[in-house]
């Protein structure tokens, strides 16, 4: 039996709720698509590369690494990418609270990626605790936070369809640094 006639048979009630759940699984899966991985690696290579405040920064400079800054690792300078548990380890063997860098994106549309940056504060020591077993290390991890001023992008990355290039349209950071020039 097709489904024209289906959808005629059925009482008014279902059709609402089958014409409603097809409109909403179609809705949902429309903003689907993601950019390639190359175009996401050069965009935080290009964000981390924009952070000018951390490249005039001395010592180390920790980021938390995550499936893209695991693959960008070697292709930028001095900083250093570290997953959860070496983090962890430095913040042991420092004896005290690190800060690392947490990189994320957000795709806003098809044609437009934002590059956000967040402070994570690790603080780890060695004693004996009780958490599902004995356990002799512990990890304190305090996320940032950016404030209540909405939503507010690092960097917005908007893709030239004439020519099919990423460019930054938005560098947040940069900004701060030409207000805090102006006002001196």
């Amino acid at each position: 039996m097709p489904a024209f006639f289906v959808l005629v048979a059925m009482p008014q009630m279902k059709k609402i709720i089958l014409i409603s759940l097809i409109f909403i699984s179609t809705c949902s899966h429309g903003q689907d698509t993601k950019p390639p991985k190359e175009a996401l690696d050069s965009l935080y290579s290009q964000a981390i590369k924009g952070r000018l405040d951390l490249l005039l920064q001395g010592g180390p400079i920790y980021f938390e690494q995550n499936e893209v800054t695991a693959r960008i690792d070697n292709k930028i300078g001095h900083f250093k990418f570290l997953n959860d548990s070496e983090l962890i380890q430095e913040s042991l063997d420092q004896k005290r609270m690190i800060n690392a860098i947490r990189t994320t994106h957000k795709i806003i549309s098809n044609d437009t990626i934002d590059v956000n940056f967040g402070t994570v504060g690790i603080t780890a020591k060695r004693q004996i605790h009780f958490n599902k077993g004995i356990r002799f290390k512990k990890a304190n991890f305090a996320i940032s936070c950016k404030g209540t001023n909405g939503y507010q992008p690092d960097f917005r990355f908007v893709l030239n369809e004439s020519n099919g290039t990423w460019e930054l349209v938005l560098n947040r950071f940069q900004d701060e640094m030409n207000k805090a020039g102006n006002n001196r």
